[in-house]
C-alpha cells in the first residue's frame, strides 16, 4: 500500500527529472506552471465530473426457486413504493403447490395404513402361540419405524406446502422505497457466480455526489476536503460539500457505471480510476442521478492553491524556500511562500510567489543560474529520454480532472 501512495510522487519526479537540461544553445529548458500544477496533485480550478447518488441502496434479490414471468421496469426508470417491479411465473408454482398437496395426501394415507397394520398385528399377537410370538414383535417394530418416517415425511412436506404459498401469495415484487432504478442484474449472480441483487435500488433522498480521481491525482482529495459543487447545464445554482471517502481499496479501470463519469471502457488503455465522495450541505434543488461539476475549495471557499512536485523546489542556507523562474527570457531566483504539502502526491502548495502562467526550471547545479536564458522547447534527447521512461515505467495518463 505505501508503495502504491508513493506512485504518483514517483513518477511526477520521474517526469520532472527526464525534463532537466539545456538546449544545444545552451539555454535552459522551463515548463508552464499551470501544466505542472496538474502533475500528481489538483491544480486550482480543475474540475471533476460527478453523479448525484443515494446514500441509501435497497437490493432486490430473486428467488432461485423461481421463474421471472415478467420484468415491469428498466434501469434508469423512478419508482414508487409499492410500485410493481417484476412478477414470477405463477402457473408453475402453482403446478408445483398441486403435487406437494398431493404428495401429503399419499403420506397421510400411508400412515393410516401402518396404524392400521400395527393393530392388526397386535392382535394377532395377543392370539398367536409362543414361537410365533417373536415373529409378531418383529413385524410391529419394523411397521411402527415405517410410521415414524412417515410422520416426519409430512411435517416436512407441510413446511415445503407452506413455503410454496408463501411463493404463489407473493408472486409479485414491488419497490420498497421511492427511488431510482440503478441496476437490473439478470442472472442474479456476480462475476464469481455468487448470489447478487437482481435489481438495486437508489432510494430518493440522502443525496451524496461521486466522481472520480485519475491516477496522477492521487492525494488530491482527502477526507474533510471543502468541494464546491455546480450542475454542468449551466445553472447558477451552487452547493457546498465535504469529501468523506477517498476509496483507494477500489480502483476503476472501466465498470459499467463508469460511463457516468466521462471514463473509457477499455481497461488496456485506462488508468486507475478511484472513487471519492461528498455529503452535501443541502439537497435542495438537486435530482436522483443528476450530473454536476465539482471543484475543491479552501476553508475560506476561495478556489484551492496551486500546487507543484516538490522536486521543483530549493532552499537557500536559512531555509527560505525558491524555484528557478523565468522572468524575461533569462532565469532568476523566485522566492516563494509554501502552504501544505501532500506525501502521497509528492506536492507542494505556493501560496505567494508563482501563478499559473509563469515557467519553471527543473534544478539543476550546471545549469541554472540568474541570468541564464531560457527556452520552452524541450531538448530533443530529452524528450526521447522521456518517451523511453514512459514506455518502461508507466501507464498511459488519464487525467481525472477537466481544466
Amino acid at each position: 500500500m505505501k508503495l502504491k501512495r508513493c506512485f504518483a510522487a514517483f513518477l511526477a519526479l520521474a517526469l520532472t527529472a527526464v525534463l532537466a537540461g539545456c538546449s544545444s544553445d545552451g539555454a535552459v529548458y522551463v515548463q508552464s506552471v499551470e501544466a505542472l500544477a496538474g502533475m500528481g496533485g489538483i491544480a486550482p480550478g480543475d474540475k471533476f465530473l460527478g453523479l448525484v447518488v443515494s446514500e441509501n441502496v435497497s437490493e432486490i434479490k430473486k428467488d432461485k426457486d423461481k421463474t421471472v414471468l415478467e420484468l415491469k421496469v428498466h434501469e434508469g426508470d423512478d419508482v414508487k413504493k409499492g410500485q410493481e417491479l417484476f412478477a414470477y411465473d405463477t402457473e408453475e408454482l402453482q403446478l408445483n403447490l398441486d403435487k406437494q398437496r398431493l404428495e401429503l395426501e399419499q403420506l397421510n394415507a400411508s400412515i393410516e395404513n401402518y396404524k392400521s397394520q400395527i393393530a392388526q398385528l397386535e392382535k394377532s399377537f395377543n392370539s398367536a402361540g409362543a414361537q410365533l410370538k417373536l415373529e409378531y414383535t418383529v413385524q410391529i417394530q419394523t411397521t411402527q419405524v415405517d410410521l415414524k418416517e412417515a410422520e416426519l415425511n409430512v411435517k416436512t412436506k407441510e413446511t415445503e406446502i407452506k413455503k410454496s404459498e408463501d411463493l404463489l401469495e407473493n408472486a409479485v415484487v414491488t419497490a420498497p422505497v421511492d427511488g431510482r432504478v440503478q441496476a437490473i442484474n439478470e442472472t442474479g449472480t456476480d462475476s464469481q457466480g455468487n448470489e447478487a441483487p437482481y435489481i438495486t435500488i437508489q432510494q430518493v433522498g440522502s443525496y451524496r455526489v461521486k466522481g472520480t480521481l485519475g491516477e496522477l491525482q492521487r492525494g488530491g482529495l482527502m477526507e474533510g476536503d471543502r468541494v464546491k459543487i455546480t450542475a454542468r447545464t449551466g445553472d447558477t445554482q451552487v452547493w457546498g460539500g465535504s469529501v468523506t471517502l477517498v476509496d483507494y481499496e477500489n480502483p476503476s479501470q472501466g465498470s459499467n457505471n463508469d460511463r457516468y463519469y466521462g471514463m473509457s471502457g477499455d481497461e488496456m488503455t485506462s488508468s486507475s480510476r478511484y472513487p471519492f465522495y461528498v455529503k452535501l450541505d443541502s439537497t435542495e434543488g438537486l435530482l436522483l442521478g443528476q450530473h454536476v461539476y465539482m471543484e475543491k475549495e479552501t476553508e475560506d471557499g476561495a478556489p484551492a492553491a496551486l500546487s507543484i512536485s516538490m522536486a521543483f523546489l530549493c532552499y537557500e542556507e536559512d531555509g527560505t524556500p525558491y524555484v528557478w523562474a523565468e522572468s524575461r527570457g533569462k532565469l532568476e531566483k523566485r522566492l516563494v511562500t509554501l502552504g501544505s504539502m501532500n506525501d502521497m502526491a509528492g506536492t507542494c502548495e505556493i501560496l505567494e510567489g508563482l501563478t499559473m502562467e509563469d515557467y519553471i526550471a527543473f534544478p539543476d547545479e550546471t545549469a541554472c543560474h540568474p541570468g541564464a536564458p531560457t527556452t520552452h522547447t524541450q531538448p530533443a534527447a530529452e524528450a526521447s529520454d522521456l518517451e523511453s521512461d514512459m514506455d518502461g515505467a508507466a501507464e498511459p495518463m488519464v487525467d481525472g480532472g477537466m481544466n
